[in-house]
């Protein structure tokens, strides 16, 4: 794959045998050693009805307060 210039932005082309479909929507994370990784964006979880944030239970069994002992 190659960089290109197109107006004020640089291109990298993904091939098709990736899967990636148009227009998907990504995020780019650049890494500390010049690397660059693109993550497809996720939808955003609290407006998604699927996505359920109820418990039946706790997750925690002892009875902890949400608070460090000193």
């Amino acid at each position: 794959m190659k960089v290109r210039e197109q107006g004020n932005s640089l291109v990298v082309t993904v091939p098709k045998k990736f899967g990636i479909k148009s227009g998907t929507e990504v995020i780019a994370v650049k890494g500390k050693d010049g690397s660059f990784t693109y993550i497809p964006k996720m939808k955003n979880p609290f407006t998604d009805k699927n996505v359920h944030f109820e418990h039946d239970h706790e997750e925690f069994d002892d009875d902890t307060t949400g608070r460090e002992e000193i």
